[in-house]
Formats: structure tokens, sequence, C-alpha cells
């Protein structure tokens, strides 16, 4: 449960009916609305881009450590997903730590870390189920950089043409994160549900037309990331 202190704290900063929002997702019943995006691996990169500052190293058991400084709360994840044969991609500092951690599969995925749902693959494609950049080293390029490692990887090891990943909807900074990097909406939604914080079902379904084209438009100003 959440504490008496912390629960005032959280009155004072969403006001009421946000906090009984929060208790209602957390407690009783939650909705996510997941967008499939897609992206080709073919189509060309924008040219600022430099990997001299950064490390890259295969996420495996040995490299385990190397999440502790900035990941530590990913680590029952990364096992998990190391022991169902998942390839994981990692970028480090001068230190030796990871900053940046992409992990993607070229197989149908059932997520059963959040929400217990499946994404069904089309032929050819990877999908990016994973991926976080350390607080310090946001804004300056690391998703694009991780991009790049599909682009060069996806064919070389998977024989993958595409990259798709699953966006919620109301998370709109990874939503235009996503579109600056050249993904785009395929017209296929997943509703997943929570009910009771145990009971999980979903379901996909299309929609006609993009969502987010102003995200889109926004994206071709700000391509470029910073070096």
């Amino acid at each position: 449960m959440i504490p008496i202190a912390e629960l005032i704290g959280k009155i004072r900063r969403k006001g009421l009916r946000g906090v009984l929002r929060v208790l209602r997702e957390r407690f009783v019943y939650r909705h996510w609305e997941l967008l499939t995006l897609e992206r080709s691996l073919d189509a060309p990169l924008p040219k600022r881009l430099s990997a001299e500052r950064w490390g890259r190293a295969r996420i495996g058991r040995e490299s385990l450590p190397k999440l502790e400084k900035y990941f530590s709360h990913y680590l029952p994840a990364a096992r998990e997903f190391l022991d169902k044969g998942m390839h994981g991609e990692m970028f480090t500092d001068a230190d030796g730590n990871a900053v940046g951690i992409l992990w993607v599969t070229d197989r149908d995925y059932y997520d059963d870390q959040l929400y217990h749902c499946w994404v069904r693959l089309p032929p050819g494609c990877l999908y990016q189920f994973a991926g976080e950049v350390a607080m310090p080293c946001r804004g300056v390029g690391l998703p694009l950089l991780g991009l790049r490692l599909a682009c060069e990887d996806g064919p070389r090891l998977f024989g993958c043409h595409a990259i798709r990943s699953l966006v919620d909807a109301r998370n709109l900074p990874a939503l235009t994160t996503h579109i600056r990097l050249g993904f785009r909406e395929v017209g296929e939604v997943t509703h997943a549900y929570r009910l009771f914080r145990y009971f999980h079902f979903s379901r996909a379904c299309a929609y006609p037309s993009p969502r987010f084209l102003h995200l889109r438009k926004q994206g071709r100003r700000r391509i470029a990331p910073p070096e």
C-alpha cells in the first residue's frame, strides 16, 4: 500500500482526482492502448551521428555487472531475457557502465513483464521489445545509435528488413522519439487490460488512418540529434 505521507504528497501535486485515477490504475483497472510502429532498416539515417564517445557490448551474463550503476532495477528482467535467448546490446561510458540498452527478437513475442499480450511479427521483421537510456545521458543521440545498431545487425544476424516497436499512446515522449527516428504507424493497435493487478487480457484491432501526423511534422524539423 501507499504510505500516508506519500499519499498526501501526491494529493498536493496531482489533486484528489489525479490521485484517485492513479490508485484505480494501480489496484483496480488499467487499460493500455499500444500502437504498432515500424521502420524500414534500409531507410537512411540522419548524418549527424557519432559513436566515438561510447563503447558497445553484447549483453550476456558476464556483462550484467555493467548494468548495476544505472539499470540495477533492470537486472531481473535482463536475466530472464537471457534465459529466453533474446538479443541485447548496450552502449557504455568511459568507465564501462551501461548508459543505453536495447533488446530485440525476430520471433513472435509474449510480453510477460507488463502488458501480458502477444506481439505477432510478419516475416523479415525485428521487434524492439525493450530499450532505455540512463537519465544523465538522455538527449545526446543514444536512441539513434541504437537504431543504427539495429540497421547493421538486423540484416546481418537475422535477415530482417524492418523493425517494429509497441508504444503506449499516452507516452508522448516515446512516440515523439520513435517518429523522429523514422518509425511510422502501421494501423494496428493492441488494447491491453489489467484487473485487480492479477487478471490480464488483450485484443488487437486495426485503425484506418494515422493518429500522430503532427508528431511526424515536428520530427522533420528536429530530426538531427546533438552529437
